[in-house]
């Protein structure tokens, strides 16, 4: 049953996909040569046969649904974002309009009209979006009632079993349900209960109908994966590795030669080079662009500041950014005058009494941020990155939280990994730093864009915005 529910999701998804293809196609031919659009731009040759289209739509559905699998988007349950799941379709689907219009380059007889193209791209694009969408929600609907859910065991015990099991325990989208730990005899149970020992996998695989097999060894522990594997010939599950990484180390990034030795890249600057003038023309670019855009919305919000409570317009306020360097931080003021006269430097908290009716709706929607956008151009900020803190903060921060100074090795940023992972506002800082230290090891220009693209989603949603 559950290999069947599999099959119909999957099944669903590729109709889905196709659908979206052929009618983006449809579209695009009855948009171009209907009669209001030919009016604005004549046909030049002769009106294409729509059963030509269909054909060729046909093929270019066909090439993206072998792109698509070849990629593995059909592999359910995913673990990736939206995000990472659209821009892998839209990319392979547009590899395949290349590759279709490579091949008519060799039949003289069929021309695609650039306009036509484009509107193909658009619509198809657009449907391959809905679909995607609508696939994942519909997925996740069905895994909560535990349909198609694939069943785990986690090999290990520890800190990292225990962070893989809260994840997916809060995350029941992801549709993988863990039903025990595998661990030496020697090793303490987690939170879940122990099936067996490694020396048994295989068995335990089979008697518990294990689908996938989550290997995230302790450091106390030796090298358990050959004698693993070897429990496991002509077992048929899926192994997920996770390395033993210590939180004050580096991870392995890549492998580089010296003199003809591999040596692993344990840590590398994100920003250098031609990295660092891409992102930081990106920012300017986009700062100068949603500054500009706001101005007239920062106006009104200078005006019901000014008129709700006394005090300077803007709120300047000591942050530690890039280098450890401290730098003023702009923010339309949501409190009162002289907020921490009495408290000294705290976090504002859910209910705080200290912030006014016009700085609630400034907080809720985070318009206070605006400003920043100007700390942006001035270079003291980016769009994205870890949020900055204050100087009395880090001090505290840097003695308690093992890797903190990770954080400044990049600029501070208006929104972060952290923010639109709904750690805002009064959580853990450990968990931020966790967030904040993967981007700055991850970074890249589109993992920025899909952050910039999440956070208008956390803005709306407004969690822990206080």
């Amino acid at each position: 049953m559950k290999r069947q529910g599999h099959l119909l999701l999957q099944t669903a998804a590729l109709v889905a996909d196709s659908s979206a293809i052929m009618i983006g196609a449809w579209l695009a031919y009855s948009v171009r040569f209907s009669e209001s659009f030919t009016s604005y731009i004549p046909i030049v040759t002769s009106l294409p046969s729509l059963g030509l289209y269909v054909r060729l739509s046909l093929i270019l559905s066909g090439l993206t649904i072998i792109y698509l699998i070849s990629g593995g988007l059909y592999q359910f349950p995913r673990t990736d974002s939206l995000f990472d799941e659209v821009f892998l379709a839209l990319k392979r689907f547009i590899l395949s309009i290349l590759i279709l219009l490579a091949a008519l380059f060799f039949f003289r007889d069929i021309t695609f009209s650039r306009i036509t193209i484009t509107l193909l791209l658009l619509f198809s694009s657009s449907g391959l979006i809905i679909s995607r969408y609508l696939g994942r929600r519909s997925r996740e609907w069905l895994y909560k009632r535990s349909y198609a859910v694939r069943r785990a065991a986690i090999v290990g015990h520890g800190e990292q079993v225990e962070m893989i099991l809260e994840h997916l325990s809060i995350n029941p989208k992801f549709g993988i349900n863990v039903v025990g730990c595998i661990c030496g005899t020697d090793g303490e149970t987690s939170s879940t209960r122990k099936l067996g020992a490694i020396s048994e996998t295989g068995d335990l695989i089979r008697a518990n109908k294990i689908d996938t097999l989550i290997i995230a060894p302790s450091a106390s522990e030796p090298d358990t994966l050959p004698m693993l594997l070897k429990a496991c010939y002509g077992v048929n599950a899926d192994f997920l590795y996770l390395p033993n990484i210590q939180p004050s180390g580096g991870r392995p990034r890549k492998v580089v030669e010296v003199g003809g030795v591999p040596l692993w890249t344990l840590k590398e600057n994100p920003f250098e080079g031609w990295q660092g003038i891409l992102k930081r023309c990106f920012d300017l670019v986009l700062s100068w662009f949603f500054f500009l855009l706001a101005l007239p919305l920062m106006t009104i919000l200078a005006i019901a500041v000014k008129v709700n409570s006394r005090g300077p317009l803007l709120y300047k306020q000591r942050r530690v950014g890039l280098d450890g360097k401290e730098f003023n931080v702009l923010k339309f003021r949501s409190m009162g005058a002289d907020a921490e006269s009495k408290t000294g430097a705290v976090w504002a908290t859910a209910g705080d009494v200290r912030v006014t009716k016009v700085g609630k709706v400034l907080r809720r929607w985070s318009l206070d941020e605006l400003p920043q956008f100007w700390n942006v151009i001035r270079g003291d900020m980016s769009l994205v990155g870890p949020r900055p803190e204050r100087p009395e903060f880090v001090r505290q921060f840097e003695q308690k939280i093992d890797g903190y100074q990770e954080r400044h090795r990049v600029r501070s940023g208006i929104t972060g990994w952290a923010q639109v992972n709904k750690l805002r506002g009064d959580v853990p800082i450990e968990e931020r730093t966790k967030f904040d230290r993967y981007y700055v090891e991850n970074w890249s220009l589109l993992f920025d864009i899909k952050i910039l693209v999440l956070t208008v989603k956390a803005v709306l949603v407004g969690e822990n915005a206080y």
